[in-house]
């Protein structure tokens, strides 16, 4: 049973935004590649692990743990009552070597050491374990779902740590069977105490890089032409409600200001005036927490992302959105 959905990471919202906004630079898009590459093999393996089923095991997803002095970052964490399995997602594709604890791709060695990352975030949780006095498993594997990984090592041991795509589906089943009982809930709750947001993520975003405005949900253009309650694609034809647009803007907002205070100037300026201020004014109040200080007040976007938002808002919304083409 999945206990949390699998969102995009701060990284891959960042660079989605931005590419909205302005052309990305080398760098960016070798960053923005990187993430999705990550997120696709997230969803790779939530998909044949949906599709053996998940009944008998408890999985939390993309979860940041603070344990001690700092925060780690897992991908899919497998309890029941045995204990805790950490699988530790790798999306490589093409030829890998592993000579001397040393990891290569096409004779270049990589900067991260996936086993090496691997037993820290184990070594994290039984951390944890013996702090709570408690006696449950904790193990790991590197999960690699790609069917284009090969892998080359004349160490035999580290076999014991990983699982390719051929053997994924066999992995997964050895869950059937699973006890979900008191030591699972325990186990649960002790690791929803040490939930903590992504506290690496940094936004330096060059403001004047950003163009602002609103742009289309299906096509991206910033041609919009305004109906009363629609804003409608002069290029594609479609027509979204101002509520879906200012659910998006306030999404962008968010990550590309992360940590930034919201205002509602601060919005009216980032989508250059482009929907009533009073219509801004209500969305705020509905899609916001609300901070008052003094005479000013802020708002922080209570959703993780549009794609989050339109899920949870999206049967209070009036006014429907007609996309072309879906």
């Amino acid at each position: 049973m999945f206990l949390n959905p699998r969102l995009k990471s701060h990284d891959l919202l960042f660079y989605d935004a931005l590419e909205k906004r302005t052309e990305l630079t080398k760098h960016e898009n070798r960053r923005h590649a990187a993430a999705l590459k990550g997120f696709e093999g997230e969803c790779l393996y939530d998909e044949i692990f949906n599709d053996v089923g998940h009944d008998d095991v408890l999985v939390y997803r993309d979860l940041y743990l603070k344990i001690g002095e700092s925060v780690t970052q897992y991908d899919a964490l497998v309890i029941d009552d045995e204990g805790i399995v950490v699988n530790e997602i790798k999306n490589y594709t093409g030829d890998y070597k592993v000579e001397g604890g040393d990891w290569y791709r096409a004779g270049r060695r990589i900067t991260e050491d996936p086993v090496a990352q691997l037993n820290r975030a184990v070594g994290k949780l039984i951390g944890l374990r013996n702090t709570a006095n408690s006696s449950f498993r904790v193990s790991g594997k590197l999960i690699f779902p790609s069917d284009d990984f090969y892998l080359h090592t004349d160490d035999n041991s580290i076999w014991s740590k990983i699982v390719v795509r051929s053997d994924l589906r066999r992995y997964f089943r050895q869950f059937r069977g699973g006890k979900i009982g008191n030591k699972s809930q325990f186990i649960v709750r002790l690791l929803s105490e040490q939930i903590a947001e992504n506290p690496y993520f940094k936004s330096d975003v060059d403001e004047t890089r950003l163009r602002k405005g609103v742009y289309c949900g299906n096509c991206k253009s910033f041609n919009l032409e305004k109906s009363r309650y629609h804003l409608i694609c002069n290029n594609c034809g479609s027509k979204e409600s101002n509520e879906t647009h200012l659910l998006r803007a306030m999404s962008d907002y968010k990550i590309l200001y992360y940590g930034k205070a919201m205002t509602r100037n601060s919005l009216l300026e980032f989508i250059d005036g482009k929907i009533h201020w009073k219509a801004v004014s209500r969305a705020l109040l509905k899609h916001c927490f609300i901070n008052k200080n003094g005479v000013s007040t802020t708002y922080h976007f209570k959703y993780k992302n549009f794609e989050d938002a339109l899920s949870k808002a999206n049967c209070h919304i009036k006014y429907k959105d007609y996309l072309t083409g879906k």
